[in-house]
């Protein structure tokens, strides 16, 4: 049950506005459709509009994950600690002017705010790259952040040695390659994966895919309102348009 202030604003794909007891985390930032790669849904919040930051989480270091372009813009980069999952990304970042950058591994707890931690938890890989999930926990709410995760299993292996979490953020558009494997969940493994880490609530997240060159190569396979239809009495599916907030109920 969520005990404390908790509230997210969904931005597009899955960058969201998390709101924890008063500190503010921004995940895998884009702002700025590219030629080659765009939103399909409109753009919740400009990157003027956030309010100041206890830190910015990243999964993975495609492009719709991980806007350099829009991190330049983005006030207090020398006190703004980023985390993502691999040096090369962590590198990139210090030399846009975040001097708090840092590549975090599976299994690595860092304390972003007073009373705000967060762990780092598999999931999974792209090709052969590591994709980070975020686990942030306050005094009474714990929160699971996975923006680009493909399969249950990490989610099931995760619970087996951790309590509960109150809220899932997770993929559902379960985006593909013409000829490959699924990069990301779909509905029902989104519904699965929040029952797997005991969430009462899932956000559904990277729900979009727009019409653009990659889509030639690529196809989504889901979308939220059907992770809404699969879930059970025990599960309260939250779908978020762009820009809408929703805050836990006090």
């Amino acid at each position: 049950m969520i005990k404390q202030s908790f509230a997210v604003t969904r931005v597009v794909n899955s960058c969201v506005l998390l709101e924890l007891d008063g500190h503010a985390v921004l995940t895998d930032p884009w702002f700025i459709d590219r030629w080659f790669l765009r939103r399909g849904e409109p753009l919740g919040l400009r990157i003027t509009d956030l309010p100041p930051l206890a830190a910015v989480v990243v999964t993975n270091l495609a492009a719709d994950h991980w806007d350099l372009r829009a991190l330049r813009m983005l006030p207090s980069k020398t006190s703004t600690p980023v985390y993502v999952p691999t040096s090369r990304m962590a590198r990139r970042a210090r030399a846009l002017g975040f001097r708090h950058a840092e590549h975090v591994r599976w299994g690595q707890v860092r304390e972003i705010a007073s009373g705000v931690s967060m762990q780092v938890v598999p999931a999974g890989r792209t090709l052969v790259w590591p994709n980070n999930a975020y686990v942030f926990s306050t005094a009474g709410t714990r929160v699971f952040f996975g923006g680009e995760i493909a399969e249950v299993a990490p989610l099931e292996r995760y619970r087996t040695e951790h309590p509960p979490v109150d809220v899932a953020l997770l993929p559902v558009n379960g985006l593909r390659p013409l000829f490959g494997p699924r990069l990301v969940m779909g509905p029902a493994q989104a519904v699965a994966g929040a029952c797997a880490v005991g969430a009462e609530v899932l956000i559904p997240v990277h729900d979009a895919h727009g019409r653009d060159p990659l889509s030639v190569l690529f196809r989504t396979t889901g979308t939220a309102s059907e992770a809404m239809a699969l879930a059970g009495p025990d599960l309260r599916v939250v779908n978020l348009p762009t820009g809408r907030r929703w805050a836990s109920p006090s």
